[in-house]
This record gives C-alpha cells, sequence and structure tokens, in this order.
C-alpha cells in the first residue's frame, strides 16, 4: 500500500492532454530516461558515464517509489494515442518529479504535475511537503520550487531542502515555460 489506507487512482488527469497513469510495473519504459545525463545528473546527482542507471537501477527505484508513494508514469496526448514522457512519486516527503523525454522539457509540465502533487495532498490530508531536495545545480527545479511558493529551509554543499505548507494557495504562474 503506497501511503497508508488510500486507494490510488488509475489516471489523474492535470489538463486536456496531460495526466497522470498509474505504474503498472513495466519499468522498462524508464530506462531510457535515467540513461539520458540530463536526467541522472540533476535527478539522481550522478555524473560519472560508468555509474549512470541500469535497468536493475530503475527496477529497484520504481520499487522504492511504488512501496512509498503513488508512483505514476506522467502522460501527453499525441498522436492520439498517451505517451509516457516521464514519472511523479506523489508523496508528503520529496515527491520527485523527472521530464524523461528531452522534448517536452521546457513546456511548464514539471510545474502541472507539481501542482497536480500539491492538490492530490491536500485532498489527503497532508499538511506539508518536506524535504523536496533539489541539487543546487538545478536551476530549472530550484525555479520551479520557489514560484510554486516552496521555501528553502536547509542546505548541504549539493543540495537544497524545500518546503511547502499545503494551507497556502498555489501561484497562478501563467505563462511561464522554464521547467
Amino acid at each position: 500500500m503506497p501511503l497508508p489506507n488510500v486507494c490510488q487512482p488509475e489516471i489523474i488527469n492535470i489538463s486536456q492532454n496531460i495526466r497522470l497513469r498509474k505504474y503498472d510495473g513495466n519499468y522498462v519504459i524508464g530506462l531510457p530516461w535515467y540513461q539520458d545525463p540530463y536526467v541522472y545528473n540533476n535527478s539522481e546527482g550522478i555524473f560519472e558515464d560508468s555509474k549512470k542507471p541500469d535497468l536493475d537501477y530503475v527496477k529497484g527505484m520504481y520499487t522504492w517509489l511504488n512501496e512509498h508513494g503513488e508512483l505514476y508514469f506522467i502522460e501527453v496526448f499525441e498522436s492520439r494515442t498517451y505517451l509516457p514522457i516521464g514519472d511523479v512519486t506523489i508523496k508528503p516527503e520529496n515527491p520527485p518529479i523527472a521530464i524523461g523525454v528531452k522534448k517536452y522539457r521546457g513546456m511548464n509540465i514539471g510545474t502541472l504535475v507539481m501542482k497536480a502533487v500539491i492538490e492530490r495532498l491536500r485532498a489527503l490530508g497532508y499538511k506539508k511537503i518536506y524535504n523536496s531536495t533539489v541539487y543546487k545545480w538545478n536551476d530549472v527545479s530550484k525555479k520551479m520550487h520557489e514560484k510554486l511558493g516552496f521555501i528553502c529551509v536547509k542546505e548541504t554543499d549539493s543540495e537544497l531542502f524545500y518546503e511547502f505548507d499545503l494551507n497556502l494557495q498555489i501561484p497562478i504562474c501563467r505563462g511561464e515555460n522554464d521547467d
């Protein structure tokens, strides 16, 4: 059970052409994303090609995320079908988002997904998102967190830790295509 006593929806619609689809055990979908240096640098903090995630890494990561939150594939509607382009895990501690398909980066999808995470956690009665961890070099993720109202509460040499009070309203952020 990912979140205690909660039934995970199969689909969460975010917009007319973006949705979250419940993880179905097919971890192979994520392998190309996590072998992209942009993704493994910014989401995993890995900079050595020899350590880039392999299929066992992705399987283990998805297994853990699925056991500790609501794991979804981020999908876009294109050519009359939904295509998986990334993943997100809805959980109150450090909800990770990865836009794995390059052509969909910078289209505000990450912000829309984080807004859906916020709304889902609010609906489940959570009060706060905490330890949302961003590597200091990941300017896109830092900017997204801050424009949504996350507050940096701690930092290390390489990471920033953000919190979000779920009692707050989310800024509208119209027309910003930076994630």
